[in-house]
């Protein structure tokens, strides 16, 4: 994955040493090409990113560009359609309100506002450390690693997947509205699919902080 390098902030770096672009690639073990590509381009591959703040004793951080730098994400999608559904069913319930007793009132009516309140929306936030989401109020909250996260890419539900939580064949599904969903590929093999609106700007957020943790790890 290539990183968004601060060219000024390379360059200072680098003369602040007195080194010219032929020193700091011996210093760093690359080639004076890519060095001369880096600092012209500002593109580098975090590998590269990596021996070149090695070689200037500086952090990674200060030699990536101020608006490419990792930013919290946080959204929440409301179920409308699930409110839909349960508005459609209320209505049936109401029509039948004479032909049913009252113990079936109190308890259609106490499994329909559950529901409702219990998955009214979803949540998620991907912070520099993990990957967490939680139905309505904090319901089933769970919580990943980004260390654990492979990968991710954005992906399109089938309708008779449902919504809620449903089992998968090699993980679990949590979503409240419509069919676009990030499937979230852990290292372990399994997977993870979270559904949203804003499925690419996830996306981009889990991509984000897996770069952070790659590059700090290396």
């Amino acid at each position: 994955m290539e990183m968004k390098i601060n060219q000024q902030s390379l360059k200072r770096l680098r003369t602040d040493k007195l080194w010219s672009q032929e020193q700091l690639a011996q210093a760093s073990g690359l080639s004076l090409r890519t060095i001369q590509r880096v600092e012209s381009s500002g593109n580098a591959s975090m590998d590269s990113l990596a021996a070149i703040a090695s070689a200037l004793e500086a952090d990674k951080d200060e030699l990536l560009q101020e608006d490419v730098r990792f930013k919290e994400y946080r959204h929440t999608q409301y179920a409308y359609f699930f409110w839909a559904i349960s508005s459609i069913l209320l209505s049936v319930y109401i029509s039948a309100w004479e032909r049913t007793t009252i113990g079936s009132h109190i308890v259609i009516g106490a499994v329909l506002i559950v529901l409702v309140v219990l998955f009214f929306s979803l949540s998620i936030c991907v912070s520099e450390d993990k990957l967490s989401w939680h139905f309505g109020p904090r319901f089933w909250k769970k919580e990943l690693p980004i260390a654990d996260i492979a990968s991710c890419e954005v992906v399109r539900n089938n309708v008779l997947m449902g919504w809620g939580i449903r089992m998968l064949s090699d993980g679990w599904m949590y979503n409240v509205s419509g069919l676009l969903a990030v499937e979230i590929r852990l290292k372990s093999g399994s997977a993870i699919r979270l559904g949203s609106d804003e499925p690419n700007y996830l996306k981009e957020a889990i991509d984000g902080a897996i770069a952070l943790h790659n590059s700090r790890a290396a």
